[in-house]
């Protein structure tokens, strides 16, 4: 670099410098108490460095002589976290979104020589107290796409993977008083290939920065264990500990109430694995019953608190079982989004996403495609919110132009994808929600991806690993061998992956070839009903098949929100949404990011009504006065809904009544009286509605569940029909039906309706002519070039015979 500095953002032999080891996410506090609640601004071991740094833009990290030599104007000031592009108006790049094509030369691992830079700085105080016996971790939980960083005019060190968290020990470099730290940031980097993510491009520091005093004798990872037993009656609680030194530990576990259970002490030294004890007859975690244990762990002058779920997730025959249940995942793809500050989430605003997920019936949430804020799967573990932790990993528009196996089964590109993959679990390996580890999206299939999910089962063997790319060759492969080739390895699945998993594969496609006692795998659709346009579409369909067949776990829509960067004069206010090309980016991938369930300010759309009520946890159905009510929980009986009717005639009440609390249990049906009764003549429909009799985090007292409407009787008062009255006559050009004041004329050339007159006036300005041609909807886009080289937008009619 220009300053010299090595160029790591353009070698695959440097990934990271001067970072910390990986380890499990949690901040530690002074007490239990303030331990307990997870809030961790409220720890006296944290400060926040959130807020406004100053900025200098680059348009090149060529044009930066020296970081240190950076002078900043006063107006230079942008808020930390936010993607830079998203300062409209300043001149710092604009939002760019691309779907597949990379929005650069694609020459892997190079990336282009005018790569643009910001320069980012800011002072914080640090006090004697602080620094006396104390290491001082400088953390960043997202930066876009990588950094250098500085502190006190040092070079402190660098780090890559944007949606992951690196931190530096920065206590050499720190002293009493003032203290600045600065980062270059650069756009791109040999990384950027590995984040070809269906999003906007934009970089910057876009999650969290803060500065933690550590013991210097301290806790330096955590991996809670829960062996739940086969039967599920018990469960051995270990934990592994590593210590930076020889350290004495105590630990211990409290049940929700507070209540102490199972406790332990250790002198650690390095590493050391605790075993806590067994529960008997344990709470088990699931989303519909999310039950937290908490583990207390005090060391030297820290306390940390850690949410502990027990569940067990595994595979019996084809089938994916949750503590032994057959669980359906009713899930969506979310992306960290937001119209004003890009892929920077305020912490209201992604609990404000979850409880959306739950409001709407849902119960999983797919981290397309990258890990997200550590404190997102707080959210999940305590709302119970399935997750499936992506890599922050996606190569897709290698296959535009090359063979789209081409990094993935790369040797050089190992190291970067273990990284990434390592980074991931090592950070959220604690949390009960998070069920499944992805090897990322969209890359090919290939030994890399294959390393991961062997480090994934190896460290990890409670979880289930996801490939959709390998489920993708092996379904080639596999309809190849019907049409009679061979393969080396003809084998439907390689054995490091746990399940089938397909994106928008037809209804009549997935019965036919995965679904039933027969099949291998057990069947998930990380991405189904695309969420664009007049979409989604099928819903109902899906759903009857999933729950049809026990091997189908489920699915999640692409996708949660559509994405946007908003303009106008006040985007609080007054936000105009747009889409890519707007900023003039080439190439961009125009309104394919607005595909989402719910707007960008998450006013929902049409479809999440509709998933609402397909994924709804109860079904109802009706015949001869008895209303049968079914569950479709797992765990927990549907004594929280209760249900009322109405009977409409013209769309008017004329009867109503409460069937009060769903007292079923899980799976169980129940049958209710609603006697059949003469409302007279018209349109009578039975309305019942389910609704939450208590409320909960994501739903109030009287939110409605979901609903059904039931047919009785479609018996209108016919009117006697008008006289028939018609007239043939003939033209010379034309037959003539008369019906009273009417004339229809039909052309005996051209056999269309050239002429409607009714009471002296002409109604038609040119023959009714039939198309077949429709506008094209969003979800249209592949199939609506085989209509027009079948001509359908041009076709015309031919006249054969009239008679």
């Amino acid at each position: 670099m220009p300053f010299g500095l090595p160029d790591y953002h353009k070698s695959l032999d440097v990934l990271h410098f001067g970072c910390e080891s990986n380890h499990a996410y949690f901040i530690p506090f002074a007490d239990k108490e303030s331990a307990m609640t997870l809030q961790r601004d409220e720890s006296p071991y944290f400060k926040n460095l959130c807020g406004e740094w100053s900025f200098k833009f680059y348009p090149s990290v060529d044009l930066i002589t020296d970081p240190m030599d950076v002078t900043f104007l006063a107006e230079e000031r942008i808020d930390v976290p936010m993607n830079w592009q998203y300062a409209l108006g300043r001149g710092y790049d604009t939002p760019h979104y691309t779907n597949t094509n990379y929005p650069y030369p694609v020459d892997p691992p190079h990336v282009p020589n005018d790569n643009p830079a910001g320069v980012y700085a800011r002072t914080f105080t640090v006090t004697p107290a602080e620094l006396c016996g104390k290491d001082m971790i400088l953390g960043f939980e997202g930066v876009d796409s990588c950094f250098y960083l500085y502190v006190n005019g040092s070079f402190a060190g660098y780090s890559q993977v944007s949606h992951s968290t690196s931190e530096f020990n920065v206590t050499d470099l720190l002293h009493p008083g003032v203290n600045e730290v600065r980062l270059v940031v650069l756009k791109w980097c040999d990384g950027s290939y590995l984040e070809d993510q269906d999003m906007y491009r934009a970089s910057g520091i876009f999650r969290e920065v803060y500065l933690l005093a550590r013991d210097m004798a301290r806790v330096e990872d955590i991996f809670v264990h829960t062996d739940l037993s086969e039967d599920l009656s018990a469960a051995e609680i270990s934990v592994d500990i590593n210590t930076t030194s020889s350290l004495e530990v105590s630990l211990l576990l409290l049940d929700a109430s507070g209540a102490e259970l199972l406790s332990s002490s250790i002198s650690c030294t390095d590493s050391s694995t605790v075993s806590l004890g067994t529960l008997t007859s344990p709470s088990l975690w699931s989303d519909e019953d999310p039950y937290l244990y908490t583990l207390v762990i005090t060391a030297g002058s820290e306390v940390i608190s850690l949410p502990v779920g027990i569940r067990k997730i595994q595979i019996r025959g084809n089938v994916i079982l949750i503590n032994g249940k057959a669980v359906k995942a009713r899930g969506v793809n979310r992306h960290d989004s937001h119209p004003i500050l890009g892929h920077a989430t305020p912490m209201d605003h992604v609990l404000r996403d979850i409880l959306m997920v739950k409001r709407y019936n849902g119960n999983m949430i797919r981290t397309s495609h990258y890990p997200n804020d550590p404190r997102f799967y707080e959210l999940c573990d305590r709302l119970g919110v399935y997750v499936v932790d992506e890599t922050d990993l996606e190569c897709h528009g290698i296959n535009i132009y090359r063979n789209r196996n081409e990094l993935t089964s790369n040797p050089e590109w190992l190291a970067a994808y273990l990284d990434r993959a390592e980074r991931m679990l090592e950070r959220d390996k604690n949390h009960p929600s998070v069920i499944i580890w992805s090897v990322g999206n969209e890359s090919g299939a290939g030994e890399n991806h294959e390393h991961m999910a062997k480090y994934f089962k190896q460290r990890d063997p409670s979880r289930l690993v996801h490939a959709e790319d390998e489920s993708r060759r092996a379904y080639h492969n596999y309809f190849e061998i019907q049409k009679g080739r061979e393969f080396d390895s003809p084998d439907l699945l390689r054995s490091y992956i746990d399940f089938e998993s397909r994106m928008y594969p037809p209804i009549a496609e997935l019965e036919e070839w995965y679904l039933g006692e027969d099949k291998r795998f057990p069947m998930f659709l990380c991405e189904y009903c695309h969420a664009m346009g007049n979409g989604p579409g099928d819903l109902a369909k899906y759903w009857e098949l999933i729950r049809k067949y026990d091997n189908f776990f489920g699915g999640c829509v692409w996708e949660f929100t559509d994405h946007t960067a908003a303009v106008g004069d006040n985007v609080y206010a007054d936000p105009h949404y747009t889409y890519g090309g707007y900023f003039g980016n080439i190439p961009n991938d125009s309104n394919f990011c607005v595909d989402g369930l719910v707007y960008p300010d998450r006013r929902p759309h049409t479809g999440l009504y509709e998933l609402k009520i397909a994924q709804a946890p109860i079904a109802a159905s009706y015949e001869g006065g008895k209303l049968t009510v079914k569950s479709y929980r797992y765990f927990t009986s549907l004594s929280d809904i209760s249900l009322s009717y109405t009977v409409e005639k013209n769309g008017k009440t004329v009867d109503f009544g409460e069937l009060g609390a769903c007292n079923i249990e899980p799976l169980g049906t129940a049958t209710y009286d609603i006697p059949e009764k003469d409302y007279g003549t018209g349109v009578i429909t039975l309305n019942v509605r389910a609704e939450q009799n208590r409320p909960t985090e994501w739903a109030e007292r009287g939110y409605e569940i979901c609903f059904w409407q039931f047919m009785l009787a479609d018996n209108m008062e016919k009117q006697a029909p008008a006289p028939r009255g018609a007239h043939l006559s003939e033209r010379s050009d034309a037959y003539v039906v008369t019906m009273g004041e009417t004339a229809v004329a039909v052309s005996k050339h051209s056999g269309l309706i050239t002429s409607i007159v009714s009471e002296g006036k002409e109604l038609l300005l040119k023959p009714v002519t039939p198309e077949v041609w429709r506008a094209p909807t969003d979800n249209d886009m592949k199939i609506k070039e085989k209509w027009k080289w079948n001509c359908y937008d041009r076709e015309t009619t031919a006249c054969r015979a009239i008679s």
